[in-house]
């Protein structure tokens, strides 16, 4: 008997009808989608606002995306269980501009559940993964992407991830770079 594959649940979760509104493909059928996410007040369901993404109610689909991907990084995953109780992150502040696709959200994850409180832009106006990014949202994570950003808007929500107020990162993570803060 052959094992499922991510392509294998993708599809079944795209063909059994996921959650209205979700694409795999990131088209949404949000009316909203010709104008800027920026321009829209966004709350999501536990009434955190502190982000700002394509349409949160791709949240669900996202979700199912990043289980699919915790499944492939079980080096992520057994770090997350070994250290999660010991909190070796506690009071790192980690600002980042990366793609945002499902496997960095068990990347952000991961640095949460290990005690880091974290914020994130996207590096690629291309690459992002709306409904990810909707599920991180969800989780209230502070996250600024959508694909197709036109570079004014590139600029804002990397702004929007850096300057927070009272928030001051210890780590900043562009792209795969790493530079040390105070």
């Amino acid at each position: 008997m052959r094992s499922t594959s991510s392509i294998d649940k993708l599809t079944e979760l795209y063909l059994s009808g996921s959650e209205a509104g979700a694409s795999y493909t990131d088209e949404s059928s949000d009316e909203d989608d010709n104008h800027s996410p920026r321009d829209h007040h966004q709350i999501n369901s536990s009434g955190f606002n502190d982000f700002c993404v394509r349409n949160i109610k791709q949240a669900a689909f996202g979700r199912r995306e990043i289980e699919i991907a915790e499944q492939e990084m079980s080096g992520l995953m057994t770090l997350r269980q070994r250290a999660e109780d010991d909190k070796p992150l506690k009071g790192a502040k980690i600002v980042a501009c990366t793609h945002v696709t499902a496997q960095t959200a068990v990347l952000m994850e991961t640095l949460i559940s290990l005690g880091a409180s974290v914020r994130w832009a996207a590096c690629n106006i291309y690459s992002t993964q709306n409904e990810v990014a909707s599920a991180v949202a969800e989780a209230g994570t502070p996250v600024f992407a959508w694909k197709g950003e036109t570079e004014d808007e590139f600029w804002w929500c990397i702004e929007k991830a850096v300057c927070a107020e009272g928030w001051v990162p210890t780590l900043v993570s562009s792209y795969c770079n790493l530079h040390i803060g105070n």
